[in-house]
C-alpha cells in the first residue's frame, strides 16, 4: 500500500508526519512526506493519503473525488492531562472528519487503560450548553459562520424549552462572540465549571461532547459530531434526550480510543497496524 501525508511547515504536524510514516514503513508498506504546499489540485500514485485538521479541505475534496482514502489527523479527544493520563493523543478519522465508531467492536483495553471514571446519566438539570465551532469547522461542513449558525440554534430551542441556554464557543476562535438569547461562557472559564449542572449540551460537532458524556451529561448532535451514535440528533428532543445504555457508552468510549494514538504508538506501526484494518477490513 503506498501512504502519503501533506504536511504544513508546523513542527508538531512534521513530527506526526515522521512518527506516522515510519510505522507505515515498519508495517512493510510503502511512505511519503510531502508538503502540502507542494499540491496544486492533482493526486498523486497514492492508495491513502494523511493531513491535519479541517483545513485541508482541498485535499480532502480531491482526494475523496479520485477514490483515494483519506486520513485527517487532528488532536485528540482524550487530551493531555484529563483524567491523570499524562499521554497527549492525535485522532485518525478515515474518509472524513471524524472516524466512524459504528464500524465494528473494538476491544475495552485502551479506555480502560486511560482509567477515567464514567459517571451515570444526569437526570437533573438547569441549563443549556451549546459548544460551538471554528470558523475552519464552519467551512468544512458548508455552515453558516459560527455566530449565525449558534443563533439559529438559540432560536429553534426557545421553540421546545425555557432553560436558560449558555453558548460555549470554540475557546481558540478569536472572534467569538455572545449571542442573543443565550448567556455567554468565555474561553477562561472551565469545562467542567460550564457543564455543571446542565441538563443537556447541543452541538454540531464540538469534541466538547466527549467531556460531556464522559460526565453524564445528555448530547444533541446535530452534525457529525463523534458522539451522534449515542445522542439524540434533533433539538425537538431537548426536554428527553437520547440516553444509551451504560454498555453502549461503554462500548463507545472503546471504540474512540482506538482511534486515537501517541506519537510512539504512531511511529511503532501499532496505529497504523489498526487504521489498515479499517481501509481494508
Amino acid at each position: 500500500m503506498k501512504v502519503a501525508f501533506y504536511v504544513s511547515d508546523k513542527s508538531r504536524e512534521q513530527m506526526l508526519a515522521r512518527a506516522f510514516i515510519s510505522g507505515v514503513v515498519r508495517q512493510g508498506d510503502e511512505g511519503k512526506i510531502i508538503s502540502r504546499g507542494a499540491f496544486n489540485g492533482s493526486v498523486g500514485k497514492f492508495d491513502v493519503v494523511g493531513f491535519f485538521g479541517v483545513k485541508s479541505l482541498k485535499l480532502f475534496d480531491a482526494h475523496r473525488e479520485a477514490d483515494i482514502h483519506t486520513l485527517m489527523f487532528d488532536k485528540g479527544y482524550i487530551r493531555r492531562g484529563l483524567g491523570g493520563t499524562g499521554r497527549e493523543y492525535t485522532r485518525v478519522a478515515v474518509d472524513g472528519h471524524h472516524p466512524n465508531l459504528s464500524l465494528k467492536r473494538y476491544p475495552k483495553d485502551r479506555f480502560e487503560r486511560i482509567g477515567l471514571g464514567l459517571s451515570s446519566w444526569r437526570k437533573k438539570g438547569r441549563h443549556i450548553v451549546i459548544f460551538g465551532s471554528s470558523a475552519k469547522y464552519h467551512n468544512f461542513y458548508g455552515l453558516p459562520g459560527p455566530t449565525v449558525y449558534a443563533e439559529a440554534v438559540v432560536r429553534v430551542l426557545r421553540q421546545y424549552t425555557d432553560r436558560p441556554i449558555i453558548y460555549r464557543p470554540k475557546p481558540s476562535w478569536r472572534e467569538a462572540q455572545p449571542v442573543e438569547g443565550a448567556g455567554y461562557s468565555p474561553a477562561r472559564e472551565p469545562l467542567a465549571d460550564v457543564l455543571s449542572g446542565a441538563w443537556a449540551v447541543v452541538t454540531h460537532g464540538s469534541n466538547a461532547c466527549f467531556e460531556a458524556i464522559l460526565f453524564g451529561v445528555p448530547c444533541i448532535v446535530l452534525g457529525k459530531g463523534i458522539a451522534r451514535p449515542i445522542s439524540s440528533t434533533r433539538l425537538s428532543d431537548i426536554e428527553s434526550p437520547r440516553l444509551e445504555s451504560i454498555r453502549a457508552r461503554r462500548q463507545w468510549f472503546a471504540n474512540l480510543a482506538y482511534h486515537q494514538w501517541t506519537f510512539s504508538e504512531f511511529t511503532s506501526g501499532q496505529a497504523w497496524e489498526v487504521i489498515r484494518c479499517e481501509i481494508n477490513p
